[in-house]
């Protein structure tokens, strides 16, 4: 709970990677994504229940080719039916 998320978090935003921590009030400690949260280096934070399928929705929409994208599925891309 000390301040190696912060610095985790400054080498992905380094390497050009988006960051993303649990939500506070899902967060039975919010220690180290509340210091990532109040360092900046989050891009957004979400309830645990919620980040799962928001990884799996990044890592998916990483791998289409921006020249299959519209504006439209840009933006309402999907994760298939499990």
């Amino acid at each position: 709970m000390g301040s190696d998320g912060v610095l985790g978090a400054q080498d992905i935003r380094d390497a050009g990677g988006n960051v993303i921590i649990q939500d506070e009030a899902s967060s039975v400690v919010w220690g180290m994504p509340g210091l990532v949260h109040a360092s900046g280096l989050d891009d957004a934070a979400y309830p645990l229940d919620q980040l799962a399928n928001e990884i799996t929705r990044r890592v998916l929409h990483s791998r289409v080719p921006e020249s299959h994208l519209n504006t439209k599925s840009k933006a309402t891309l999907e994760l298939p039916a499990q």
